[in-house]
């Protein structure tokens, strides 16, 4: 019964001075909204991350070429080539499947329409290495590539970017640097994987690409995907040896190639997301603390604005107790008011930056909104103990002589 007309009187005494109690709660409010739009923002990000890297394929690393050392220095750098991905494909003692990829930058044309695409040529195995999804047409075979068919894989991304539709692009020439090139199928949507966009990419066989589009042999990366019940450290300490062997590293010699675990590369970005957002939060954080000062010194005000009023109820029969939960649940009340809001207006703040970025999925933060409110009730639990021990001590017959 105390509670409820405790609840009551503060919320009658919210409404009476309601352009007050909402200054009151406007540091809560921007509190809780930075908190609740940067986690959500963190959670977000962390949750691309883990969806690039997926997108990769269960346990993918990737080759890369480096650079050779003499002495301690650094010198030429050190390309790979196609007969390094032969040599893992044949050499190995896990059943691992090798996709290298050469890829470059072309100017791709189709009518009056043109863009300019970055071009990889790809082996057949590369779509289902990546875990692409075809959604329109074929894929191109073994046989085209050996035959250097002019055939090319339009990523989910081209043809909106040309503003031409898939149906007039199957099946169609389109010019690639240049060179005439039959569209023969469409992926599916996969995603930014953080560093570039495989939906902007076009396919072509890599064999085409070496003599038609390039002219070389060097690739860019080799992409390995390891099967499962295998170990990545295992899988790594293999491609190594065949790599040194096949660039004639002697013993001692630094390797002139770099092999990225993409694991390692996720859970490093996810931990530093993490650390971000923390301090970010953190920082935030501080304003709710800043808003219970603020709420503690308006329940003061409030306290000795309403002296006679406490002593009147006193002298009427409220007990110090009753008194003491009045403000205590007014200054709760009004700063989960102030969370409330701030949580919406966080919330819509995270919705507005997801949808503004492609890269930055929207993913709701309920433990944080949750979270944020309850800190808020806590912010106003602490902070209006001592104006409601002042009002509740307060003596009713000097109360009631105030002026």
């Amino acid at each position: 019964m105390i509670i409820e007309e405790s609840v009551n009187s503060a919320l009658d005494s919210i409404k009476t001075n309601l352009l007050r109690s909402l200054l009151t709660a406007l540091a809560i409010i921007i509190g809780t909204a930075a908190v609740i739009a940067m986690v959500g923002i963190g959670t977000g990000a962390q949750q691309a991350i883990e969806d690039s890297i997926s997108s990769l394929g269960a346990k993918t690393v990737s080759v890369f070429p480096g650079q050779k050392k003499k002495r301690g220095i650094r010198s030429s750098w050190v390309a790979l080539w196609l007969n390094d991905a032969e040599a893992l494909s044949k050499d190995s003692e896990i059943a691992w499947r090798i996709s290298p990829e050469m890829h470059g930058n072309k100017q791709v044309k189709f009518g009056d329409k043109n863009a300019n695409f970055s071009v990889n040529g790809v082996q057949p195995n590369f779509f289902s290495v990546n875990s692409f999804i075809l959604t329109k047409g074929k894929l191109f075979s073994e046989n085209d590539n050996f035959s250097r068919k002019r055939v090319a894989v339009l990523g989910n991304a081209v043809q909106e970017e040309l503003k031409i539709p898939e149906e007039m692009l199957l099946n169609k020439e389109i010019q690639i640097g240049g060179i005439s090139f039959k569209v023969i199928g469409f992926l599916g949507e996969k995603g930014s994987g953080g560093w570039e966009n495989t939906d902007e990419k076009i396919y072509i066989p890599m064999m085409t690409a070496s003599t038609r589009v390039y002219g070389r042999k060097w690739i860019n990366t080799v992409r390995i995907q390891i099967p499962e019940g295998t170990s990545i450290n295992k899988a790594m300490m293999s491609i190594e040896r065949v790599l040194r062997r096949e660039h004639d590293i002697g013993p001692g010699e630094d390797n002139d190639f770099r092999i990225i675990d993409w694991s390692q590369i996720q859970q490093i970005q996810k931990d530093a997301t993490a650390i971000f957002t923390t301090l970010i939060a953190g920082i935030a954080g501080i304003s709710l603390l800043v808003g219970g000062i603020g709420v503690m010194n308006i329940m003061l005000v409030s306290v000795t604005e309403r002296t006679k009023e406490i002593g009147l109820r006193k002298a009427l029969g409220a007990t110090p107790r009753a008194i003491l939960f009045q403000f205590i649940i007014e200054a709760i009340i009004l700063c989960m008011i102030g969370g409330i809001i701030g949580a919406l207006l966080g919330t819509f703040l995270y919705f507005l930056a997801a949808s503004f970025s492609e890269q930055l999925p929207f993913v709701l933060p309920i433990l944080a909104i949750f979270g944020s409110i309850t800190f808020s009730a806590c912010v106003g639990l602490f902070f209006g103990i001592w104006p409601a021990k002042r009002a509740a001590r307060l003596d009713p017959a000097v109360a009631l002589q105030y002026e």
